[in-house]
């Protein structure tokens, strides 16, 4: 019985002992400490040329988008000025094809 809480005692403290090795200053309970050590230039995940270079291409993007609605509205504006051109000169023939019929 002694063998058996000797092996449960010697597994015990070896798990415990691989478990506080295992932690790394980003795992174990000083994330904060850590976090503030990496913050700035050097703890970056992209320099800062990469984010100017991103938020330019954001900027393009939101132009384009702009661009592409803008062009999608005269387009709209251009069908819809075409059809009421023509529901006028409709109107207009059958208006003179009224008044020719009552001759």
């Amino acid at each position: 019985m002694n063998i058996v809480k000797l092996a449960l005692s010697i597994t015990t403290a070896t798990l415990a002992i691989i478990s506080i090795q295992a932690c790394t200053p980003k795992t174990a309970g000083v994330d904060s400490a850590y976090l503030n050590k990496n913050r700035g230039a050097a703890g970056a995940q992209i320099s800062k040329a990469e984010a100017e270079q991103y938020s330019r291409q954001q900027g393009l993007t939101a132009d384009e988008i702009r661009l592409e609605n803008m062009k999608r509205h005269q387009t709209t504006d251009a069908i819809q000025e075409g059809a009421s051109a023509t529901k006028s000169a409709v109107g207009a023939i059958d208006s003179v094809k009224g008044l020719l019929n009552s001759f």
